[in-house]
């Protein structure tokens, strides 16, 4: 009895590592470039629009991205999406009142992020979506 009980567990734990245990994801990537150049340090928003947790990712110094809807799980939710672009940081205060950090100015116009008029349909399987954005 207690090796069938041992037994039960094992498949019971392979079932949850093979197991999706999510929704399904479809795999975003590119770059982005502004006004013909890659945009390092941006912050990329793939918000679905039918609701839903949002996938973000960071560009790099040649503006690649990737997005992840959690930690650890590459993608975005499978559908429709407003793609938000910003490289906007806010400027942090210490509790001194001086500025423990600048921040960085927003390079991208309204139409990328705030108000995006970027709209992307995330298939299942690999997704390259690059960017070549113009600021005027």
């Amino acid at each position: 009895m207690h090796r069938i009980f041992v037994a039960a567990l094992f498949l019971i734990g392979l079932s949850g590592c093979f197991g999706s245990g999510g929704p399904e994801l479809g795999i975003v990537e590119g770059t982005v470039k502004l006004d013909g150049q890659p945009l390092e340090g941006a912050t990329i928003s793939f918000v679905p629009a039918a609701g839903g947790r949002t996938a973000e990712g960071f560009t790099d110094a040649e503006g690649h991205y990737a997005v992840e809807f959690a930690a650890g799980a590459k993608g975005a939710l499978l559908g429709e999406h407003k793609v938000r672009i910003t490289t906007l940081k806010e400027k942090v205060m210490s509790d001194s009142g001086r500025v423990a950090d600048p921040g960085i100015p927003e390079k991208v116009p309204a139409r990328f992020n705030s108000e995006t008029e970027l709209i992307r349909d995330v298939q299942p399987g690999q997704n390259i979506f690059d960017l070549d954005l113009q600021s005027k």
